[in-house]
This record gives C-alpha cells, structure tokens and sequence, in this order.
C-alpha cells in the first residue's frame, strides 16, 4: 500500500502543476457542448454530430488515433421520431347506423404507442384503466372488454386513496398493456377533471409501440357529445368520491378507428480512439474509458418539465453530461502525454439517454475483442462536487478498487461514498454486464437535472479538475501495475432509481435496445431470483408469466403484476440462433 501512495502522491504533484490550464480547458469543452448552437445534442441531430466532431477533432488534436473505424466514428441507427402517414387515420362513433366522423389533429390523435391498423368494435368505458387487485382497484372489474375499444382517462384516482398508491399505473402505456391483457383492441384516452381537454402532442416514444393495441387521444368534450350516455366528469367524481370503479359497456354504438404511423429513424455515432500502451507484453488488457455525450434536445420524454408540447426549451446538459465529456477529453489529454503501459480506448457513447443504446451497441459489435478489454471507467455528471462528495460505483468489482480509491480519496478534499454493484443507470452498466471490473464516478443528482437549467456556467470546473486528477491517479496505478484488475460478481442489491415502486425484482439488466424477438438480458445480478431461476446474460425474455414480453416496457409491465413470494414461469430464448426455447420456473423472494 506504500508504494500505491507513493506512485499516486507522485502523480498527484504533477498532475496539480497543470491544474489551472486543465480547469480552463474544461471549462471551454462544457461550454461549447452545452451551448446554445448545440441545442442539447439530441441523438439524430445536428447538435449531436457537432458535438461528436468536437470529440473527434479533440482526439485528433491531442494525437489519438482511430481504432476500428477510420474516421473515429461507430455509426448505427435508432428510431427518434414518428409522423402520421398522410392517409389510414381515422376515428368515428357509429350508432343507429349513423356514423359520426371526429377530426384528425383538432379532436383526436394517434399516440405514439400505438401500432398501426384498423378496427371496429363495441365500446366500454373503464374509468381510469387501472387493474391492481393488490391495491384492491380493479377498473376491470364485472365488465368484458374482450374485442372492444376501451376508453379510459388520464392520470389515477387520488393520491390519498386508502387502497394504496394507484399513480405508478397511471401512465398511457401501462393502460394499453393491461387493456391489451384483457382482450381488448384498441385504447381511447380521454381527460377527466385532473387534465385540461386538449390533445397530447404525437411523438416517439422510447420502447416504441404496444404491440397489437391501436391507442388514440381524444377530446372529452367531443367524445361526450357523441356518446350522450357518457358523462365523463360525472363518472370521474363517481370513482373519486366512492373510491370504487365506475365502468359501464355503452349499449347500441359502436366504433371505428384506423391508425397508420411512420418510423423515422437516424444514423448516430460513438466517437472511439485508442492510445497505445507502452509494455508489448499488456497490449491486450485495454482499458476503456467512456462518458456519453447525447443528452435531451429539446426535452420531450425523460424532461424533468414535461409539457404537452413537442419542444418546450433547449435542455443544455451541462452537467449530464457534457462535464464527463470534457473529463474524458481532459484524461486523453494528459494520457497522451504519459502513456500507461496498458493501452486505452476512449470512446463518447451517443443515446445514453434513450436506455444506454451506444455502449451497448458497442459491447455487441466492439470494435477491438471484448476478451482484450481489462475494465471500464465511467465519467457521467461530475461537474458539481458539492461540499466534497463524490460517488465511486462498481467499487466492489474488482478486489483491488476500494483500497485504491481510498488511498487516492485521502489526498484530496472529498467525502467519498461507494456504491459496490457494476449495474446502474449509466454505460458502465453494459460493460459489466460483459464482466468487466467497472468504476462509475459521479457527483450526484440535483435540483437541475433534465430540465434546461443544466447550465454552463453552475459547473464546478476546479471540482470537476480534481475528479479527473483522481481518475489519473487511478489508471497511473491500474494502467501500469503488474497485473490487471480480476472481475468481480457483486451480490445482488437494490440499486438507486431501480424498479421504483416494483415490489419485486429478478435481477436483471435489460438491454434497451430494440430486438425483433423478445427482451435481451445484459446481466444478471448474483443471487438475484432471476439467476437463482437461472438466467444467464444475453437470454432474450419472450414470456414472463402470462406476459408477452418485446422490450423492456412489457417486461416492467409484467414485473409490476407480481409481490414478494410469487411463483412464475419465464421463458427464454439461447442458442447461437436465438432460437432455443428454455423454460425456467421464479420465485420472488420475501423481503427479509
């Protein structure tokens, strides 16, 4: 441990000779990326490339060198809007064979959740479209929704219902989902008395479309007007004040509806450069350091100020996450001046926000082995160490890590906390999920996050300058030691921002990124119930209980249907082929 002092106090002592140029020069990163020209480098914008050929040219600049792609560049593609086709979307009330034809755009709109098609069906009214027997509310209670166009309102009963907390149903895709469960086709959403009645605004959303279910907006007032028996507002106090469902089957009406939506999809790029190590004999233990470089545009899903508009104001990312860019560039810089005997890939990762869709694609198709790859190192949100504190995620997956950054934490005006598990909201994640070591450094949540007040001028830069310092000492010592660092399961654990209100969990890592045959899974946690079931990485889910499962959207569903103790079936896809179905029996594990 002497040495480990001796080798960090060193390179503590030169890395503090640059420390002024560094904090200006990271200053000059965060406010070109968070600025007003880069409009919040929405993935598939031109804020995004610009900031990508910003990473680029600063690799190019400190003498980095592409790796796996000429012009440093990893492209591939992601779904980021959804427009309405010109013809195929329609919606009308028919009774008495009459039929009632309700506007496009001013009195109904398709969702984005929606899948496209045409159907006509009786009508049901479910109230809020809520069925949670655990919570002893059940919108589906005594009434057949089976082929039938259910419409539903937004938003859940009150918050202080005695029969417990319904709000975590309460969004439009939990709603086509359940409608889907119990037999019906497609799903109106309409405004009860906690929504003004206007339309929501057509836009992508992440996980795409509930397949199978049409889901529509419309107007009340206009539904109402069509369908007399229909008192919506009185039946919203109904349900409010008897703290019972109030769902009733319309008698003689019927309706039709047709939806037909268009995918837009983009290219997007990982930036990926590479400094070679200095000993011939480690130049297959690379180490990857990363920092995503998206972050929201103009808001819009994962905005911390949803509205009902499309664009609301530039979210400028600051914080999440041009000040981990900046790092990385900064740790390249210095880096290039000192090589590690291990070699180094830097890589920016795009469309972290949209479910960590860069780094995984790149753990799919890396660009140098995985099977050379000794750890990960993580920069994301490090641009406000307030009063000191600093998180060090994944500290417990490698022996070596915690007395490390505890010797390193000693030299420096820090309250460290660590955070044991390779999981988490961030690229690391998929890097452990591949078993790798990882190290996540990260200064917290704030009052500022995802919303346009991430700003450039409330970053901390001498705050941000000693966290690099630290990550520098902490590859001075990883890079050039005599071993690299070995892989550690960590136990499973709760994990900050997981699951929220699920009261079970198996375990997993899902991969965000879309699959055309069920949910893949990254990683398991050990002793979690999905590993005790046996699960395994890269298992593609296609069924949890009676589930259908396409993506990490039914999966939550699914999940949120279970309570401690529970008994289920899952099934699986393996194989080279993906084409080998495995049935696994679950528990969900009491609390102790």
């Amino acid at each position: 441990m002497k040495t480990v002092i001796l080798l960090i106090s060193f390179h503590c002592l030169t890395s503090f000779l640059y420390a002024d140029e560094r904090t200006d020069r990271l200053q000059t990163h965060v406010k070109y990326l968070a600025s007003e020209t880069l409009e919040g480098r929405a993935p598939g914008t031109k804020g995004n490339v610009l900031a990508a050929e910003y990473i680029r040219d600063q690799f190019k600049k400190i003498g980095l060198k592409p790796y796996g792609n000429p012009d440093y560049f990893q492209q591939f593609s992601i779904v980021t809007d959804i427009t309405l086709n010109p013809k195929g979307n329609a919606l009308s009330v028919i009774s008495q064979k009459q039929e009632h034809n309700i506007l496009l755009k001013k009195e109904f709109t398709p969702l984005g959740i929606s899948d496209n098609g045409i159907v006509e069906c009786p009508i049901v009214f479910a109230g809020f479209g809520i069925s949670s027997p655990a919570d002893k509310y059940d919108d589906y209670a005594g009434i057949d929704v089976k082929n039938a166009i259910v419409i539903v309102m937004r938003g859940a009963p009150e918050q202080d219902n005695p029969h417990g907390n319904l709000s975590q149903f309460a969004s439009l895709r939990i709603k086509a989902m359940t409608a889907k469960e119990k037999g019906a086709k497609a799903l109106i959403c309409v405004s009860g008395s906690q929504f003004p009645d206007s339309l929501l605004a057509l836009r992508y959303e992440q996980g795409g479309k509930v397949d199978g279910m049409l889901v529509l907006n419309a107007l009340s007032s206009v539904i109402e007007k069509l369908i007399p028996s229909l008192n919506i507002v009185q039946l919203d106090s109904i349900i409010k004040t008897t703290k019972s469902p109030a769902s009733v089957a319309i008698s003689n009406m019927r309706m039709r509806l047709s939806v037909s939506l268009k995918e837009k999809s983009v290219n997007t790029s990982n930036v990926i450069a590479y400094l070679p190590g200095t000993d011939p004999n480690a130049q297959n233990e690379t180490i990857v350091i990363g920092a995503h470089f998206d972050h929201l545009g103009w808001g819009g899903e994962g905005s911390g100020t949803l509205a009902s508009t499309k664009e609301q104001a530039i979210h400028y990312g600051a914080d999440d996450n041009a000040s981990g860019t900046a790092g990385l560039i900064e740790t390249a810089y210095a880096l290039s001046k000192k090589p590690l005997k291990r070699p180094v890939m830097f890589i920016g990762f795009t469309a972290e926000e949209r479910g960590l869709l860069g780094s995984a694609h790149f753990v799919k198709f890396p660009t140098i082995g995985l099977d050379s790859i000794c750890m990960m190192i993580n920069m994301d949100m490090i641009g406000r160490l307030k009063d000191g504190k600093l998180n060090v995620g994944g500290i417990g997956t490698s022996s070596g890590f915690k007395p490390l950054l505890d010797s390193i934490g000693s030299l420096h005006p820090v309250k460290l906390s660590y955070t044991e598990d390779g999981f988490g909201p961030s690229d690391h994640a998929s890097f452990y999920g591949k078993e790798k070591p990882v190290l996540f450094f990260f200064t917290g949540l704030h009052g500022d996050y995802h919303r346009p007040t991430d700003t450039w001028e409330k970053i901390q830069y001498d705050g941000e300058s000693l966290i690099v310092n630290m990550v520098l000492q902490t590859l001075d010592v990883v890079g050039n030691s005599s071993k690299k660092p070995e892989y550690i399961k960590v136990k499973s654990s709760a994990q900050p921002g997981q699951a929220m209100s699920f009261k079970v969990s198996l375990g997993i890592t899902p991969d965000y990124s879309d699959h055309p045959k069920g949910m893949r899974i990254t990683g398991v946690r050990e002793g979690g119930a999905g590993e005790k079931a046996g699960l395994v990485a890269d298992d593609i889910i296609i069924k949890l209980g009676s589930t259908v499962i396409k993506n990490v959207y039914d999966y939550t569903f699914a999940l949120g249907k279970f309570k401690a103790g529970d008994a289920t079936s899952i099934t699986v896809l393996r194989g080279p082929r993906e084409d080998k179905e495995v049935e696994l029996q679950v528990t969900f594990p009491q609390k102790k």
